[in-house]
């Protein structure tokens, strides 16, 4: 059969703010959809797979490609943000030829199977959680024209009627699923600036699934239920390897939740690195309660170059509330360490969350600017369905108020979906703008970041990002 895989338009979904969206957002590889992609390909069923935001498509452009392909399945992986664009395209396909089986999947769908599919007639199929096994038999029952009653992890209708089957536990072992389907995707496109290397190409890996900790403002749980699973290490070190070979990649992001969640395996990945004499460099995601000195010594040597931490709050009581396990010490720490061993550091800050208010935003601005850190991205806490926060938000939990359900404005950017005690929802887009200017607007961080992008590009940057901090938003 013939399978179009798309990765919805993103950006756009950010209006006015989408130059400080691209700018703060670098590409990052489709990494579900090129395993979704490769299992289909195992099977033997011709894939395109297309990754909208990367190749610049608008919705249009994907549905002109959908009919030039002329599949017999498209498949639509959403988020909440993008789940407007993911309609729209899942909406066009059944005007132009009802007979496409349509699916869904993804975290949005996986958060909210049954209300996402009663308020979509144009979703044939929704597949909740992990896509991989359930994806292998439901194309198999879709050749044989077989039922989909004992597929576990799915969503159908029948008979006017939307039949949800029981869900699929997590897949137990993740080193049997096919490796991702990279030559499928223009990966040239995927560019990066990396420290010490300036713009190249990079690509995105994991070496794990699932997540132990209870961030309230995270759906990952909801994703990935269960403990974490981890891939063999020399099987993560072959795929290093062989995309290093065949694409001539050097530079890889690891999506891993919290990549030195496992000190043994970091330190066991970094010796297989070191053993196979690899010249690559890599970043990941972080905590700070999941490092020391020595581990980032040792990542450094592997051709660590950048890690980047959720610092979300610099106010200790807020971050208990929103279940985050880490302090501010731990923080400063972390950033100090990796600022001796000049492994560059990014971190994340949200404002909005529960109990917040004027006094504890300004904290936090206060704590950020502290750190010897140089690159930060602030976004307005929004509570995505799956998470706890979503949960909370409509129970009033520490003074929030949920002011809308409409998806589309469910974004980071320039746009608030809750309010809580003395802050308003134009307060807290006006605090974003503010944390930026006073974060970035320092003269070392200026000089910084012209020279890690290269003074031309970061220049165009600054001014695409300045542009969009200095316009206020429209209606």
């Amino acid at each position: 059969m013939k399978i179009f895989l798309v990765n919805p338009p993103f950006i756009e979904a950010y209006g006015q703010y989408k130059a400080a969206a691209k700018v703060g957002a670098q590409p990052q590889m489709p990494l579900g959809l090129a395993y979704i992609a490769a299992t289909f390909e195992k099977m033997g069923h011709e894939v395109v797979l297309i990754d909208s935001d990367v190749e610049e498509m608008s919705v249009n452009d994907v549905i002109e490609s959908i009919k030039n392909f002329a599949p017999n399945i498209v498949g639509v992986s959403s988020t909440t943000p993008i789940y407007n664009s993911a309609s729209m395209i899942l909406e066009s396909v059944k005007k132009y030829n009802p007979e496409i089986v349509t699916i869904l999947g993804g975290n949005h769908m996986t958060a909210l199977p049954q209300k996402t599919m009663e308020e979509n007639s144009s979703i044939d199929i929704g597949v909740v959680g992990e896509g991989e096994e359930t994806v292998e038999e439901l194309l198999s029952a879709i050749e044989k024209n077989k039922s989909f009653e004992k597929i576990k992890g799915i969503l159908y209708r029948k008979d006017s009627k939307i039949v949800s089957n029981e869900r699929r536990g997590a897949i137990k072992e993740i080193d049997e699923i096919p490796l991702p389907a990279r030559h499928l995707l223009k990966t040239e496109k995927y560019k990066w600036s990396v420290p010490d290397k300036g713009i190249v190409t990079v690509t995105s890996i994991t070496s794990q699934r699932g997540c132990p900790f209870k961030c309230i403002f995270c759906g990952v749980n909801t994703m990935f239920p269960g403990a974490t699973r981890y891939r063999d290490i020399s099987k993560v070190v072959d795929e290093l390897e062989d995309v290093n070979k065949k694409f001539k990649i050097d530079h890889f992001m690891f999506c891993d939740d919290t990549l030195t969640l496992n000190k043994n395996k970091v330190i066991e990945m970094c010796d297989e690195i070191a053993k196979r004499k690899l010249k690559i460099t890599f970043e990941g995601y972080t905590r700070a309660n999941t490092i020391t000195k020595e581990l980032l010594i040792t990542l450094k040597k592997a051709g660590l170059v950048r890690l980047s931490f959720g610092i979300e709050s610099g106010n200790p009581e807020i971050l208990k509330a929103i279940k985050k396990g880490i302090t501010t010490d731990e923080l400063k720490r972390a950033y100090e360490w990796c600022d001796e061993l000049s492994i560059e550091t990014r971190g994340s800050l949200m404002i909005g969350h529960p109990f917040e208010t004027k006094e504890t935003v300004d904290e936090s601005m206060k704590f950020v600017n502290s750190l010897k850190c140089y690159q930060m991205y602030v976004n307005v806490t929004t509570p995505y369905p799956g998470s706890e926060l979503y949960d909370l938000a409509k129970e009033n939990y520490g003074g929030l108020k949920l002011l809308t359900e409409d998806w589309k404005e469910y974004r980071r950017y320039g746009n608030a979906v809750m309010e809580m005690n003395d802050l308003s929802a134009d307060n807290l887009i006006e605090l974003q703008q503010k944390a930026y200017k006073k974060f970035y607007f320092r003269p070392h961080i200026i000089w910084y970041n012209l020279k890690r992008a290269g003074l031309k590009a970061g220049f165009v940057n600054s001014l695409a990002f300045m542009k969009t901090m200095f316009t206020k938003k429209r209606n």
